[in-house]
């Protein structure tokens, strides 16, 4: 289900996130004492008992995996749930909107990415995209794959053969490589092995994949005491690549700000969501954050003032602005990226947007 089909329910909603335990032989109870603390928070803040059972229910029936847990409760259902591979902060919200920010925030550090454990006979690959795995093998020739070749006349024979046939086998890696690369969009290909063989494959990458290729320091294609090491580079350039695209994102925000090319500051972003002019939404994620704005039954119903509503909207609906920001952007088509409180560069009043087009003049 697609987060922003969430707007399309009817609220109030009960919010629940739910990291990973630090504790794996008790990771049952120690889930069960950290949800009655949240659920304790929902219902002093005035969550329906049916929701809160509702989320019973799916705690539950986490069982006893490690996983962190997302969950969106309303109309005494739970409406949305999700297990995340990775970790994030617990936290539950009442209110009239779902909080969805944590969860986008999750989602834009997920990069596509392949691993490529290759030697002169193949490869394991494997591709990883938001807790999926796909495994795939390529198996070349095994024919003069060594080169300890006679001596005399026909040693030089042996080599070129040999070479050959590496060559064959990482072309065929290529094209797997290449297939699997664009099935997942990967925006990275970690590639460790044999280094000949990591050689001849960066060779016969085409030129759309190859600068995606970050070969690895440690790892091969059988398990190894390196196997450590290299998971945990992987999760550096996966994390490095996520900082990256945002940092990016960042900078071009700041260059169209200079231009007019950018909303800065509550205001002026939420008029331009309501123009439908907004690219793409920055904005802060602080749980601390208590500022209000209004919105009524379409997306692009949204003000920092509900006089501004008048005519539009009978009875204006009160919301934690963060979240009302975000409702309005995946309503119009927008994309949102979340920023961490303190973001360097971020927009004013951690509030800002990307314009399709310059905001009205005068």
């Amino acid at each position: 289900m697609d987060v922003g089909r969430l707007f399309a329910t009817t609220g109030p909603f009960a919010t629940l996130y739910l990291g990973l335990t630090d504790q794996l032989a008790e990771i049952e109870p120690r889930r069960a004492l950290r949800w009655r603390r949240l659920r304790d928070q929902l219902d002093a803040a005035g969550a329906a008992p049916a929701d809160l059972c509702a989320l019973d229910d799916a705690v539950i029936a986490v069982g006893p995996e490690n996983t962190a847990f997302a969950a969106f409760a309303a109309d005494g259902r739970v409406v949305w749930s999700r297990r995340l591979p990775s970790d994030l902060d617990d936290r539950a919200v009442w209110g009239p909107l779902p909080c969805v920010l944590p969860l986008l925030a999750y989602e834009q550090s997920i990069v596509p990415h392949l691993v490529v454990l290759t030697d002169r006979t193949g490869a394991d690959l494997r591709a990883d995209i938001d807790g999926v795995r796909i495994l795939a093998q390529v198996e070349g020739s095994d024919d003069e794959i060594e080169r300890n070749a006679p001596g005399g006349w026909s040693q030089r024979r042996f080599q070129d053969r040999a070479e050959d046939s590496w060559a064959h086998n990482a072309g065929k890696v290529a094209e797997a490589v290449t297939a699997l690369t664009e099935q997942v969009n990967a925006a990275l290909v970690a590639v460790a092995g044999d280094v000949r063989a990591v050689q001849l494959l960066r060779e016969q990458l085409p030129a759309r994949v190859a600068p995606l290729v970050r070969q690895l320091d440690h790892g091969a294609r059988h398990p190894s005491r390196g196997d450590r090491l290299r998971d945990q580079e992987i999760h550096d350039l996966v994390d490095a690549e996520a900082r990256t695209s945002g940092d990016a994102l960042l900078a071009r925000f700041v260059e169209d700000r200079a231009h007019g090319l950018a909303a800065d500051g509550a205001r002026a972003t939420v008029e331009a969501l309501t123009r439908s002019a907004a690219q793409t939404l920055l904005v802060v994620d602080d749980p601390g954050d208590d500022r209000v704005a209004w919105f009524g039954p379409e997306a692009a119903h949204l003000a920092t003032d509900p006089g501004t509503l008048a005519g539009l909207v009978t009875s204006p609906t009160a919301g934690r602005l963060a979240d009302v920001a975000a409702r309005a952007a995946l309503g119009t088509g927008a994309g949102v990226h979340v920023l961490p409180p303190g973001a360097a560069n971020g927009p004013a009043e951690g509030l800002g947007a990307l314009l399709r087009y310059p905001a009205a003049s005068g």
